[in-house]
């Protein structure tokens, strides 16, 4: 008895820790709401780093919306009846959605490095080969969730992010038209990116499903 009573203390707080660091990832979309805030739209020098902002801020949207889907099932697994189907079982349970997050923190990674690469290929192109990879990285808050999982290596990122709000990238002189280009271009990068981060979400909502399923199955046993 004291060792049920042992796990299911330990699964309140592996719980409570899950929504810590869920909540530590939504606050670095406001860090970046602050930081989109403070530059003014048209400037040449703020331009790459504002619609970069845009494109994180965007990806808000699913993210929020991942650690809803998860908060609904651990809600459930905090119950009194979901620990009195066993916390071993639910453990379990938990252990699943976790991996089915982290697993989407890939795709959603992936989403952003695919974006990134489109958007200085446009730049690239629009300044005839002036603006070198190396030159827009030093600033580029995109390349800050390269190889890292929004929700698994929240402090890399961080840190990444607060390094390269601190530099600057400034292109070089276009014209009006030059301009004008580019950001209608990038209204198609912008639904890529939209379209890549939905089928993610949609791969991580039939897991999630499928793991609430396996709750009541298995753990609860309850039948449908």
């Amino acid at each position: 008895m004291k060792g049920l009573l042992l796990l299911a203390a330990l699964l309140s707080v592996a719980i409570l820790a899950t929504v810590a660091d869920r909540a530590d990832t939504i606050n670095l979309f406001n860090q970046l709401k602050r930081v989109k805030k403070g530059r003014m739209l048209g400037s040449d020098e703020d331009f790459v780093s504002l619609v970069q902002s845009q494109l994180l801020l965007a990806e808000e949207e699913y993210v929020r919306s991942s650690i809803n889907g998860e908060s609904s099932i651990l809600q459930e697994l905090s119950t009194a009846e979901a620990q009195a189907s066993g916390p071993n079982c639910v453990d379990f349970i938990r252990q699943k959605t976790a991996l089915m997050l982290n697993l989407a923190g890939v795709s959603y990674a992936s989403c952003l490095s695919r974006v990134d690469d489109a958007f200085f290929e446009k730049l690239y192109d629009v300044t005839n080969g002036v603006v070198s990879r190396e030159q827009y990285d030093q600033a580029n808050m995109l390349n800050a969730f390269r190889g890292e999982n929004i929700f698994v290596d929240m402090e890399r990122i961080r840190g990444k992010l607060q390094e390269r709000m601190r530099a600057t990238f400034k292109l070089p002189t276009l014209t009006a038209e030059s301009l004008q280009e580019i950001r209608s271009e990038l209204g198609e990068v912008k639904e890529q990116f939209s379209e890549c981060m939905k089928v993610a979400r949609a791969t991580l909502d039939t897991s999630l499903e499928g793991t609430s399923k396996q709750y009541k199955h298995v753990c609860a046993k309850k039948l449908e």
